[in-house]
């Protein structure tokens, strides 16, 4: 049995780290002002997604592979570089007008789901997180430390989860007074997608650590 002030201070830890600005906060905050909380919530249910095979691969040492082997990590890291650089240039070409982007349906690869899942999954900083955190917070005098690794990675996606919700929720709340101010609505738009482009060319900038 873990110890509850361990888990409560993991909790908190993947809070803060579900709070710092990057991929995962922009594609929500964008679906959910273009399309309401329904698409910002779908962003929040792919991210929990990956999030389960990030753990699963934690817990069964894939990704230590992605952190020993340069080229795998460059490889993955750039194709989630690539896709983040694909959406911001969609955001940019063609910014949508509020009332055409919430009657607009996505295509596969750009529906809510498809962004949350993708971009968090092809995200090789969030793999090395798990990997390098959990272990911190597992006992081995416990005993099974896999099934410790588990239980917290199923807290962490869940406090994420909730505290992404959470943002959603407030760009649901921003889009009924974005209503009123379409002109305003496509310069973020087009400032989302800035930073979606930047973010993916400084990942690919990166160098492997």
């Amino acid at each position: 049995m873990i110890d509850p002030a361990t888990l409560l201070a993991f909790t908190m830890l993947n809070i803060g780290f579900a709070l710092i600005p990057g991929p995962d906060m922009i594609c929500i905050l964008t679906n959910a002002v273009t399309r309401g909380t329904r698409a910002g919530a779908a962003v929040c249910v792919g991210i929990a997604c990956a999030a389960l095979v990030h753990v699963a691969a934690a817990s069964l040492g894939l990704t230590a592979f992605l952190a020993a082997v340069p080229t795998a990590f460059v490889a993955v890291k750039a194709a989630g570089a690539a896709y983040l650089v694909w959406l911001g240039w969609q955001m940019l070409r063609r910014p949508a007008a509020l009332d055409a982007a919430m009657k607009g349906s996505a295509s596969r690869w750009r529906s809510p789901f498809a962004q949350g899942a993708v971009s968090n999954l092809l995200n090789p900083k969030i793999a090395i997180f798990f990997l390098a955190i959990l272990p911190q917070f597992v006992d081995p005098s416990l005993g099974h430390p896999g099934s410790q690794a588990a239980v917290l990675g199923l807290v962490s996606i869940v406090s994420g989860t909730a505290t992404n919700l959470c943002t959603a929720a407030l760009g649901g709340r921003a889009r009924r007074w974005l209503v009123a101010r379409p002109t305003l609505f496509q310069r973020l738009q087009q400032m989302a997608g800035v930073a979606l482009v930047g973010l993916g060319v400084k990942g690919a900038l990166e160098r492997a650590r």
